[in-house]
């Protein structure tokens, strides 16, 4: 049965008074599901993508997605995008399905490289992105491909519609440079072993672009528009191991100089597993990421009204036990909506955790804290996504770990 329940905030001034709608959307992924992630199509609909294991095999997994219907709010029935044994299954890095416009989508996955004699680290010889595109609205796809084929180590890809010609930009976490034997995430950080931060346009002929040549190992990019060019948000990594947020530009076909989005000063030494997330409408972009700087985890967004050439200040939203794992939309009035996962101890409860969401507006005014659903704060909860229908309402998807695990996808009616 679908459950409502409506969280109503009231809060002292300068917080803002936050009405949110929660709606439960029956998940048309089956038992086993995780790794889910959203997007926004042209048309206002939103698609659902998840990892699924294939009933009765062994180590044999299915990318499958749906399609909301956001007038009667039903899922569509599931499609396969492809399937296969020797796939790489992550709580951190998942497949994506991204519309590329007049019926193009994009499919992104990970697939094992093949141990070589001797290897060592994390995954042995490192696993690497595969993509394959649909023409027909995911009715057919067609046969898997190398998202690049410069290198075998590619990992954490995120993609974006540049809005003509079907063409995606796509960047990821690159291997390349490492040395034979530092395949694992946390290794000392010498010159020619750092994991590196590539692009490139999809459909289009030229070489791989070099973005930053020393990023964090393991944490997600995000990718969004603005007009014409293209902002990249990504977590760095310098020699003395400060691995905070920066900025890069994609403008007629080139890359801007890495910028720092803030000066957290988070000296870690090893990759913390929580990306940043941009949004964007019009000229607004939105930030937020998490920090663990000066022994303080927190949770922290920026907003810029300027396309990203500036952030206006930092924002903290956690309530004090932040996980992280933050998601963000910018709807058309200009607020940004934000999401993370924060520790909430309930008796009896391991790793005890809940969805929160806040608003930020233009003027800076923060919203109060909402929970959304409780969650579990362990690895096989997964990173939480948001995403806006063409209404203005939102949904979100999250794992809900355990023996086994599902994926939930939750409407929600911001007032």
């Amino acid at each position: 049965m679908t459950r409502f329940h409506a969280a109503l905030l009231f809060c002292l001034a300068p917080l803002v008074a936050v009405a949110v709608t929660v709606r439960e959307l029956p998940s048309p992924a089956g038992p086993g599901a995780l790794g889910s992630s959203l997007s926004a199509t042209p048309d206002g609909s939103v698609l659902l993508s998840w990892l699924e294991p294939r009933a009765g095999a062994v180590d044999s997994w299915q990318l499958k997605f749906s399609r909301l219907d956001a007038a009667a709010l039903r899922w569509s029935e599931p499609r396969t995008i492809a399937g296969g044994t020797g796939w790489f299954v992550n709580w951190a890095d998942f497949p994506s399905v991204t519309p590329l416009g007049n019926g193009h989508l994009l499919a992104i996955w990970f697939v094992e490289n093949q141990p070589a004699a001797g290897a060592t680290g994390d995954h042995g010889d490192g696993y690497r992105a595969v993509t394959s595109l649909s023409a027909d609205d995911g009715q057919t796809w067609r046969d898997p491909q190398p998202l690049t084929g410069e290198s075998g180590a590619t990992e954490f890809a995120a993609a974006l519609a540049l809005g003509r010609n079907e063409r995606a930009l796509v960047a990821w976490l690159d291997g390349r440079q490492r040395s034979a034997t530092a395949h694992g995430h946390e290794h000392a950080h010498d010159a020619g072993d750092a994991q590196a931060l590539y692009a490139q346009t999809l459909l289009a002929s030229g070489p791989d672009r070099k973005v930053d040549g020393s990023v964090c190992d393991c944490c997600q990019l995000s990718l969004v528009r603005v007009g014409d060019e293209a902002l990249l948000a990504y977590r760095g990594r310098t020699a003395g191991e400060v691995r905070d947020i920066r900025l890069a530009r994609w403008r007629d076909g080139e890359w801007s100089e890495p910028r720092m989005l803030h000066d957290d000063g988070w000296e870690i030494a090893a990759c913390p597993v929580n990306g940043p997330r941009l949004a964007a409408h019009g000229r607004t972009v939105a930030a937020v990421w998490f920090t663990g700087a000066q022994g303080r985890p927190r949770v922290q967004a920026k907003l810029s009204t300027d396309g990203g050439e500036t952030f206006g200040p930092a924002h903290r939203l956690d309530l004090g036990r932040p996980q992280g794992r933050v998601d963000a939309v910018v709807l058309p009035d200009g607020r940004a909506v934000l999401t993370w996962l924060e520790n909430r101890p309930r008796d009896g409860t391991t790793n005890a955790g809940g969805l929160y969401l806040r608003q930020l507006d233009a003027a800076g005014q923060l919203g109060e804290p909402v929970l959304l659903a409780d969650s579990s704060t362990a690895r096989a909860s997964g990173f939480p996504r948001l995403a806006v229908l063409g209404d203005g309402r939102l949904v979100l998807s999250h794992t809900l770990a355990g023996p086994t695990s599902r994926v939930a996808t939750l409407l929600l009616d911001l007032k």
